[in-house]
């Protein structure tokens, strides 16, 4: 694993934070929403289920990137700041990967609750998503 200047590691951990609570909240929503609107059926339940696990693994993503920021704080005492942090970098990064590939598969489930045209496109543009998603972060 490549060694990261730990301001650099303390300003990625703070942008994840930020993004992890935004999507985490996201997939949330979508995953309330499909609980209390969505027609019961074998669609519903993959886009639940698909939702409901992105949230945790954003929430995962997000704790992780905490205890890194707590670790890199200047004024973090020395038991904290001594701790490794290469398990949460390795966490962070499966955990975030994880989600978004589970929320752009809720996404794409979801429309097959409705109709099969609506299934389609939604099923495209979350295969197009997770595509370009994956290219970016590799």
């Amino acid at each position: 694993m490549v060694q990261l200047d730990p301001a650099y590691q303390l300003a990625l951990a703070d942008m994840m934070i930020g993004v992890c609570s935004f999507l985490g909240g996201f997939s949330a929503t979508i995953f309330v929403t499909l609980l209390t609107l969505a027609k019961p059926g074998v669609f519903a339940r993959i886009s639940i289920g698909a939702s409901a696990f992105a949230a945790v693994a954003f929430i995962i993503c997000l704790t992780s990137a905490v205890s890194i920021s707590f670790a890199l704080h200047p004024a973090a005492p020395s038991a904290v700041r001594d701790a490794p942090l290469s398990a949460l970098q390795v966490t962070i990064a499966i955990s975030f990967i994880l989600g978004i590939a589970a929320m752009l598969g809720s996404i794409g489930v979801a429309g097959w609750v409705r109709s099969r045209a609506l299934g389609i496109f939604t099923s495209v543009i979350a295969g197009v998503g997770l595509l370009m998603a994956l290219t970016q972060l590799t």
